[in-house]
This record gives C-alpha cells, sequence and structure tokens, in this order.
C-alpha cells in the first residue's frame, strides 16, 4: 500500500479557482444534513452566492448560519491493475472549507457580490437591473478555516 504523505504545499485558491461548482453543506433545526451545489465567486478567502429569497435553504441559513463548503477538480482515474478489483486509485484536488453566512442586504454590495460570481464564469463585469438584484437573494461565505488535498499530483 501506498503510504500518503502530507507535507505538500498545496495551492488551495488555485484549486477553489479551477473548480466550476462548490457544494455548501448546512444543518437544518432538525439536525439534518442538507448539501446544495452552487455556482459561486471568490476572493480574498469569501465565497459570493446567490439564490432565490425564499426555499429550504434560506430558511435553513437564517436560523444556522455555519457552513462546511466543498471543492473539488482534476478527478482522473488510475489503473494500477485493470484485472485486480480495488486496484484503482483516483486523482484529485480538494478543498474543505468552514464559515458563516451573511446575507447582503446592500444594493450595491450585492451588485460587487454578483459581478464576482459573473466575472469568475465569463471574465466581464455587468450592468443589471435594478429588480434582477433587489429580487436576488446575495450571501457571501467569509472562510475562517480550510484544508486541501491532492492525489497523484
Amino acid at each position: 500500500m501506498k503510504k500518503r504523505t502530507f507535507d505538500k504545499q498545496i495551492d488551495i485558491e488555485k484549486i477553489i479557482n479551477k473548480c466550476e461548482v462548490c457544494y455548501v453543506a448546512m444543518v437544518d433545526e432538525n439536525n439534518q444534513p442538507y448539501v446544495l451545489p452552487f455556482n459561486f465567486g471568490y476572493n480574498n478567502k469569501c465565497l459570493y452566492l446567490h439564490g432565490t429569497k425564499t426555499g429550504k435553504k434560506i430558511n435553513i441559513l437564517k436560523k444556522n448560519n455555519s457552513v462546511c463548503v466543498t471543492f473539488s477538480t482534476d478527478h482522473s482515474l488510475v489503473y494500477q491493475n485493470d484485472s485486480v478489483a480495488c486496484s484503482f486509485t483516483m486523482k484529485f484536488r480538494s478543498v474543505v472549507a468552514y464559515g458563516k453566512v451573511t446575507f447582503i442586504e446592500d444594493y450595491d454590495k450585492k451588485v460587487e457580490a454578483i459581478d464576482e460570481v459573473m466575472k469568475k464564469y465569463t471574465g466581464k463585469s455587468y450592468s443589471y437591473s435594478k429588480p434582477s438584484i433587489i429580487n436576488l437573494e446575495t450571501f457571501i461565505i467569509e472562510i475562517e478555516s480550510w484544508t486541501g488535498k491532492e492525489s497523484g499530483y
């Protein structure tokens, strides 16, 4: 069995920026986990997310704003011996981050948050109609701690 090493420097921000989706885990009032995929913007240890103003995730996050966020990229199956069961492994890069959700109420701050998301996926800034910003729930996760891992690279 190959021994794992944990002394490698991992570029956590590079992994986050490469990912197209993050998964946000939260816990509801019945102590049940709930995980959703999100498009996101990232800048300086802050994630910018958006969604509708109502629904299960909003209800949960307004009662318990603690979250865990995961990112995963660069997946590739490695065949060590394809004639032997369980002799495969997976190459990947991943990040697990913890933080708290803060809902953004200020109009200009909401625009800045949506700009972070749009820049990630298009590389451009946009102008937005006032109703589209007002009718959007926008929130930020300030990352309090994170860990990263690479396997096979």
